[in-house]
């Protein structure tokens, strides 16, 4: 059979840049000629060999719509097996179809919309290259690869700064978009990290992260929100869009229509890659060289934990550092760096400092950095706990006790840090809850604890502490927090430890929780107190 003309000017193009699009735009594309006939690869998704097949055995309701198509300037939607489809007329006699299935929640409508949004882009597009010579450069294809040139120069260096900070320069020269980076504080709240090179602007350099739009997709914002969030009144029209891998949130301004739209989704899904690559590339590096034997011959243990808080302290650009180990007792096991930083600490939410520690039954390891410049962010905390808890378990095998005795007492440095960590934010005018959550012994398997451990901390805010206290026992620590706010963490994490594979009845968690506030003068222990009252429902 002779190809068809689509077929053959298809053929005689460079599609490079269209093969990925449905990846990160979540849609099925096809080209169809005017036989009937897919002249495009079949996509690797099962919602592509879905649609594939039904194009190959002729559903009626897909084949009627690009009857239409072929024949009509508009878009032509069709719902078929819950796939929404719609069919738009290309210049080459021709139709492109684009579909994706219904996703929970969103209605055939608003799925229609945004695909009618970006089939109008797209078919420009390879409406363009379709009467471009062979080979060559349209607009579109070529701002994709220059954008992902540019972002794999700033990848290489090894920066989430870099890599914003790349595509908000390289957006406002092409798009006239305006662009500005938040990112989340080690310690809560949302900064302005990456702005526009130019004058002064009148964003805010702040944002309140509770009253921030939730939505997991790019989304236009109202007048009223655009107001609630303290943006300036000129700007008519604002995109916000908040990226998974850092938590990181971008407000795009600028003359944004629906075409620009979908190009800066496409846009900010190729930086979503660049920026999963950095933090990926730095935290594996930093695991490898943690878990590496730091350890020479002839090296004093000094300076093989100096060397590997330094290397910490560079991944995430800090200025300073310090780094102290807990022996089981309680008592000092190792401490360098800048013991400045140590003795000043108070464990409040400080901008210029970022406070991980890492402990479990052996002891405890505290690691506190300091820059002048710009906050720490809750990746970098994320990238120094992973570094760090790696690092903790060398350390503790090279300052392993000797005696007996302090391993009998090996729980305590957790009841004392937390405690500590107590005393100082109730001193500073903050409530403090403790949870301890209590396991029966012949529940667990080796290992689980540790487990809990890692899924408790990833539920918690910064500046909250989750920690080791027994072979049995988890205890978490959360500043500022009301017993309301403890009881709705402590149910969290009941569904938690609940959801786990667990080996049946003998898997009841006991949870224990006690509230200090300035109010209310407390003495002892507030993780005894906590412990007890775990021990009580057990």
């Amino acid at each position: 059979m002779q190809p068809s003309d689509l077929e053959s000017t298809v053929n005689r193009q460079s599609w490079e840049w269209l093969f990925d699009l449905p990846r990160r735009l979540n849609i099925v594309i096809e080209v169809i000629d005017d036989r009937h006939m897919p002249v495009f690869p079949v996509g690797a998704s099962p919602v592509a060999v879905t649609v594939r097949q039904m194009l190959t055995t002729g559903d009626p309701a897909l084949v009627a719509a690009i009857s239409n198509a072929l024949r009509s300037i508009k878009p032509t939607p069709v719902g078929v097996d819950g796939l929404q489809a719609v069919c738009f007329g290309l210049s080459q006699a021709g139709v492109l179809v684009l579909a994706r299935e219904l996703a929970d929640g969103t209605s055939a409508a608003e799925s229609r919309q945004e695909l009618e949004s970006i089939g109008s882009w797209l078919t420009t597009a390879i409406d363009a290259s379709l009467t471009k010579p062979p080979h060559a450069i349209s607009p579109e294809p070529y701002r994709i690869a220059s954008l992902q040139r540019i972002l794999s120069d700033a990848t290489s260096r090894g920066s989430v700064r870099r890599v914003v900070g790349a595509f908000v320069e390289a957006l406002g020269v092409w798009d006239d978009v305006t662009i500005f980076g938040y990112a989340p504080g080690a310690n809560g709240g949302l900064f302005q990290y990456v702005s526009p090179v130019g004058p002064p602007s009148s964003f805010p350099a702040e944002l309140d992260d509770a009253i921030v739009p939730r939505h997991g997709r790019m989304m236009r914002l109202s007048r009223v929100e655009i107001e609630r969030l303290g943006l300036p009144a000129e700007a008519d029209e604002v995109l916000i869009l908040r990226l998974e891998e850092t938590g990181c949130l971008l407000l795009f301004s600028g003359a944004i229509d629906d075409h620009e739209q979908v190009r800066l989704t496409l846009y900010s899904d190729m930086l979503r890659e660049s920026l999963n690559d950095v933090l990926t590339a730095t935290t594996g590096g930093l695991i490898a060289e943690m878990t590496r034997d730091q350890l020479s011959p002839d090296e004093p243990i000094e300076d093989s934990a100096q060397a590997a808080l330094s290397r910490l302290t560079v991944a995430v650009g800090g200025s300073e550092a310090a780094l102290s180990v807990t022996s089981a007792t309680g008592g000092p096991g190792l401490t360098v760096g800048d013991t400045d930083l140590l003795s000043a600490l108070n464990h409040q939410a400080s901008p210029d400092r970022l406070v991980v520690i890492s402990s479990d039954d052996g002891g405890a390891m505290t690691i506190v950095m300091a820059r002048e410049q710009h906050r720490f962010t809750s990746f970098e905390r994320a990238i120094v706990e992973s570094g760090a808890t790696a690092l903790h378990s060398w350390l503790q095998a090279a300052l392993e006790p000797a005696k007996e005795s302090e391993r009998r007492r090996r729980f305590r440095p957790v009841d004392t840090l937390f405690d500590q960590i107590a005393a100082d934010a109730v001193d500073a005018g903050q409530q403090v809850s403790v949870i301890v959550v209590s396991v029966n012994q012949g529940a667990l398997r080796p290992g689980l604890v540790q487990t809990w451990l890692g899924k408790t901390r990833a539920q918690l805010r910064a500046g909250d502490f989750a920690g080791v206290l027994s072979d049995t026992e988890i205890a978490v620590l959360l500043c500022d927090a009301s017993p309301d706010h403890a009881t709705v963490v402590s149910a969290r994490l009941k569904e938690l430890i609940e959801s786990h594979d667990s080996p049946g009845a003998l898997f009841q968690p006991a949870f224990g929780m006690t509230t200090r506030s300035p109010a209310s003068p407390f003495e002892g222990s507030l993780v005894g107190a906590a412990r007890a009252g775990a021990a009580a429902v057990r």
